[in-house]
């Protein structure tokens, strides 16, 4: 946002005026629940309950469900006034949210969205037109891409709603005030381990993304530029602008595969010299590749990713496109345009904008508004005009840092576990996080925790002034007992689809966890209420 308009942001450390107005709303519900379990306490002692969702996919997504739904079922869903999710938990939130009274019709909800992921109505063609528009855009990014191509195939519809959509469903106090998680990719990157990924990511590893990425750019190649726009191969290969320029980018992209996964690039180099040397000789991108192939072998895997930007550089140059730097898709190319239908330009438009935001690893792109701002204490909001919003399960797989805000006065966490391997890596992350930081948190004993045979629920309570936390594992050995692992491998992360009897066995295995623990969730509200903690700001 330009200087002159800074004077319409906000700059405090206080909750925002609409999440004050809605969660004071709410607290008339919340006492309203209370008195329905003989609990009774006045308006300023009313307990902050958070729910949080973790991530991990369509597990997470169905897992949330059936947690809110049994929620619902033992009255403690109006006794919440927080309702927190990362990545695959966010799906569910953002469904539900879209219904203004959701928790009233949650069931209804329930069996609609049950019947809406068994059956199967995604269309390519649908995915791609989502992506047209978008691609045009200055911020486009693989965000964009994956959520029409890999989301949208999950979820079986394609969600045009924004979060302002949401606001009378949050606001009103009839539904949890909802928060959802995401981390800003260049603070992640200098703060510890990057692992790529984005908001709603159901592949957690930059290999596999891209993989999965490269795959879909040549099916939407070959499918909507070959057989249903009546443009024959012979036609495409007529215009070395278009075809060679294509055919260079994705090669690139498997050359980035080749250094990420440590592959043999021999024949990834062989096709791209030919293409190189077709085009105009022996020249400077052709010399490159041909060095970058000698020195593959003596480089670190970070290195070969850096080579092949550096290729990519000189690629764009000579063939007119740009796959690294800003901008449409390249001088030399726009010649072609006129012997194109104009369908057909938006997607190769399209495709040279993903395949750019690949080989930059570009994703959650949007405009700063903090960005020239003054009276800013921190340099790093104000100094850029883009930043990169990224699936928060990169950084902890919950939403713990949001709600352990000390404005919110959160008193008690309940927070329902749905990630792949280590039960409790949540929960010690942000242990570690909040011991680094100065936050008041309960303190985890890592021997009482066996990753491998969890139970259903833990309790971790510390002085008064932390919130207690109760910690649910998706699968453990009451709700699946002897059989941990195999539900494990049963619903993993990569899934896009599950049967609906699985489906169905899910959402009852997530609303075990809530059932067979309801008289302990109602004991750690009673005791908040009767021995309420300080909240300090």
């Amino acid at each position: 946002m330009a200087t002159k308009d800074c004077d319409e942001v906000r700059l405090s450390h206080d909750l925002s005026e609409g999440e004050i107005k809605a969660t004071r709303k709410r607290r008339e519900k919340v006492l309203m629940s209370l008195k329905t379990f003989g609990i009774r306490c006045d308006q300023n002692n009313v307990p902050n309950i958070a729910v949080l969702g973790s991530g991990g996919g369509l597990r997470a997504m169905i897992s949330m469900l059936g947690t809110l739904v049994e929620l619902k079922n033992q009255n403690f869903l109006d006794a919440v006034t927080y309702l927190c999710g990362v990545s695959g938990s966010t799906w569910c939130m953002s469904l539900l949210y879209g219904e203004r009274k959701w928790s009233e019709n949650l069931m209804l909800l329930e069996k609609e969205l049950c019947k809406q992921l068994s059956t199967f109505s995604w269309s390519i063609w649908k995915a791609e037109e989502t992506l047209e528009e978008p691609s045009k855009d200055e911020n486009y990014s693989l965000t964009d891409f994956w959520a029409s191509c890999l989301v949208y195939q999950i979820l079986q519809q394609f969600d045009e709603h924004e979060l302002a959509d949401h606001k009378d469903a949050s606001e009103a106090g009839i539904n949890p005030y909802p928060i959802y998680a995401a981390v800003d990719k260049d603070q992640l990157s200098e703060k510890g381990p990057y692992f790529p990924g984005l908001w709603g990511s159901a592949i957690g590893s930059m290999e596999e993304n891209l993989k999965y990425i490269r795959d879909w750019i040549d099916t939407l190649f070959q499918r909507r530029l070959y057989t249903h726009q009546g443009m024959t191969s012979s036609r495409l290969e007529s215009d070395p602008n278009i075809f060679m320029a294509y055919q260079s980018a994705v090669l690139l992209l498997d050359l980035q595969l080749c250094a990420l996964s440590g592959s043999d690039p021999k024949e990834v180099f062989k096709k791209l010299l030919n293409i190189l040397s077709e085009h105009k000789g022996k020249s400077a991108s052709y010399l490159l590749c041909v060095e970058v192939g000698k020195t593959w072998a003596m480089k670190t895997k970070k290195e070969r990713m850096q080579s092949c930007l550096e290729l990519a550089k000189k690629i764009e140059k000579e063939f007119g496109v740009c796959l690294v730097e800003e901008g449409a898709p390249g001088r030399m190319l726009q010649l072609s345009r006129h012997k194109l239908q104009g369908s057909l330009w938006d997607i190769l438009v399209m495709l040279y904008k993903t395949i750019q935001c690949a080989l930059t690893w570009k994703w959650g792109t949007t405009n700063n508004f903090l960005y020239n701002c003054p009276n800013n204490q921190s340099s790093y909001l104000v100094k850029n005009k883009i930043i990169s919003l990224i699936d928060a399960g990169l950084a902890i797989n919950s939403a713990y840092p949001l709600v352990l805000r000390a404005q919110r006065r959160t008193d008690l966490i309940i927070s329902f576990d749905f990630s792949s391997g280590d039960p409790f890596e949540t929960i010690k992350r942000t242990a570690t996080y909040c011991q680094k930081n100065g936050i008041p948190f309960p303190k985890i004993e890592d021997q009482k925790l066996d990753e491998n045979n969890p139970s259903d629920c833990y309790i971790f309570r510390g002085d008064k002034s932390c919130p207690t936390v109760m910690h649910f594992p998706l699968f453990n050995n009451v709700n699946c007992s002897g059989k941990i692992e195999e539900y494990r491998k049963r619903f993993p992360t990569f899934s896009v689809s599950f049967p609906h009897g699985d489906i169905k066995d899910l959402l009852e295995k997530a609303r075990l966890n809530v059932s067979n623990n309801s008289q302990k969730i109602l004991q750690e509200i009673k005791r908040l209420v009767s021995s309420p903690r300080a909240n300090v700001v």
